[in-house]
């Protein structure tokens, strides 16, 4: 994100040198409904009276290639934002579900500043069923359903005199006070957020407001399976066209904004998009093999040039012709080209795979006492002072006393921590290996489906034998499938320790459980 960001910021001076027009003309599409033929049309409209929209742009999602696809567009988004606001265009922030963490913020209190109007008689728009893909884009390794999200994507700057409304009434109330004629959307998840919330486009279109899409600047629930050529990209153009079809025209905001000398056409902030899409902080596991695509739909004609060890992406690399079928854990770095000159920002994608389901240990770790603990909190002396929600590793419950659970599932045996925390254990002649499960607990989720703090438990387990360590997970997530450990015991070894450390990004909810957790006894 920060790199895209950079190439971003050291292009904006560019945008602001044309003087502001008193009208612009923007190019209309839609469809036909029955043929699907396209038709344009060139509107004139005052930048005063138009209204933008960015509807839901999280700074999480249940999916991570979901997240990133957000991730992916925000800066191309926040760029267009930042030339509306120049041309004289009311922008209005609406992170539906998480509004109200913005209470005391300017943007969203001035909306109740503005006095209310009671809405028309409402039109009824009709639209056929939306294509739905189900909302998850990464294939058969399936993500779970959570509301982590708690506010907007940090990259996404919020204006001075932006607004931050939420229902119907007070988009409506906006427009009447503003005069707006226009509602111009752009954000996520199309066929979701975009239809379906209070104040997006179908529900201002039936109050009489003249409503477009941003077909560049939007992007699906999406889906992922490669096997029938059916990607995020592809779901994304069947709902844009079906908004043409049936509810509203559309523009391409960047080339509109580009006629304006409001937009470098030459600028090359879009990453190629990695599907599905792991990352460092949120790796995708998989057991056999995973197919990747690779793409980069604002840019048609980019040559997409990747590597898989790690090693920066240039126009030398290998060239990106199919989807790549993974059989082990890859890093992939990814940027698109054209002419040798770079066209997209650079894209990475981490992949992890897992291995084989261990054995049930013979010793299980309740029934050990370990010769060090230490956890979340202070320590003074050698004597730890738990911090308030974290206890000491709990036997055969989480650190919070609930049922252990991990892999979407419940667990009778095992210990529940709060990460930072070691546990030690000395090394008995007869253990032959450890095994064990290991994952995020997922109690969090058990309360409204983990609104606003799903997105903050991430949790490194590691084993180290006699202070090496011998065996570590990758970052793990709430709901993410289970991390295996089978490690040997070297003839001689003296203290096991089991150690769950925060992903670098503080503590916070790092609820850690170690399931069918213990040793395996050999002669």
């Amino acid at each position: 994100m920060s790199r895209w960001w950079v190439l971003l910021v050291s292009g904006m001076a560019w945008f602001g040198g044309l003087a502001d027009a008193a009208e612009i003309a923007w190019t209309l599409q839609t469809r036909d409904a029955a043929t699907g033929v396209v038709r344009e049309e060139v509107e004139r409209v005052d930048p005063a009276r138009v209204g933008v929209i960015a509807v839901d742009v999280w700074n999480f999602h249940w999916c991570k290639t979901a997240t990133m696809r957000v991730d992916a567009i925000v800066p191309r988004l926040d760029a267009a934002l930042e030339a509306a606001r120049s041309m004289g265009m009311t922008v209005m922030l609406c992170p539906s579900d998480v509004v109200e963490n913005y209470a005391g913020y300017p943007q969203r209190e001035a909306v109740f500043g503005i006095p209310r109007v009671p809405l028309p008689a409402l039109l009824d728009v009709q639209c056929p069923p939306v294509p739905d893909a189900g909302g998850c884009a990464c294939g058969k390794e399936r993500c779970a359903v959570n509301y982590g999200w708690d506010g907007m994507h940090p990259a996404l700057r919020i204006g001075a005199s932006d607004l931050m409304p939420d229902t119907q009434a007070e988009v409506y109330a906006i427009c009447r006070q503003r005069g707006l004629t226009h509602l111009l959307y752009v954000g996520f998840h199309t066929q979701v957020c975009l239809l379906g919330k209070p104040m997006g486009l179908k529900a201002m279109k039936a109050a009489g407001v003249k409503c477009v899409l941003a077909r560049d600047m939007t992007d699906a629930h999406p889906g992922y399976d490669p096997a029938r050529g059916f990607t995020p990209d592809l779901n994304t153009r069947q709902v844009v066209e079906h908004f043409e079809k049936h509810l509203a025209p559309t523009i391409h905001l960047a080339d509109e904004l580009a006629r304006l000398g409001k937009w470098d056409p030459k600028w090359a902030g879009d990453p190629v998009r990695v599907t599905p899409w792991g990352t460092t902080m949120r790796p995708h596991l998989f057991d056999t093999t995973v197919t990747v695509t690779l793409s980069a739909p604002l840019q048609p004609g980019a040559e997409i040039r990747y590597t898989l060890d790690g090693s920066e992406p240039t126009a030398s690399a290998a060239v990106y012709e199919r989807p790549l079928v993974l059989e082990s854990g890859r890093r992939i770095r990814a940027a698109g080209f054209q002419g040798g000159r770079r066209v997209c920002a650079e894209s990475e994608g981490v992949f992890v795979r897992r291995g084989a389901e261990p054995m049930k240990p013979d010793v299980v770790l309740g029934e050990l006492k370990p010769v060090r603990t230490a956890g979340f909190g202070h320590t003074y002396g050698g004597m730890p002072r738990y911090s308030g929600g974290a206890q000491a590793p709990q036997v055969n419950q989480s650190n919070r006393g609930t049922p252990l659970r991990i892999d979407r599932r419940s667990w009778t045996n095992g210990l529940g921590v709060h990460a930072p925390c070691v546990v030690m254990y000395e090394v008995q002649p007869r253990w032959k290996r450890f095994v064990a499960r290991v994952g995020v607990d997922e109690q969090v989720v058990s309360a409204s489906n983990g609104s606003n703090l799903a997105k903050h438990p991430t949790v490194v387990f590691k084993v180290f034998i006699d202070g090496r360590e011998a065996a570590a997970s990758p970052v793990m997530r709430v709901l993410s499938p289970a991390w295996f450990f089978d490690v040997p015991i070297p003839e001689g070894a003296r203290l096991i320790s089991l150690v769950a450390t925060d992903a670098g990004d503080g503590s916070r909810e790092d609820l850690a459980d170690w399931v069918d957790a213990g040793f395996v006894v050999g002669p």
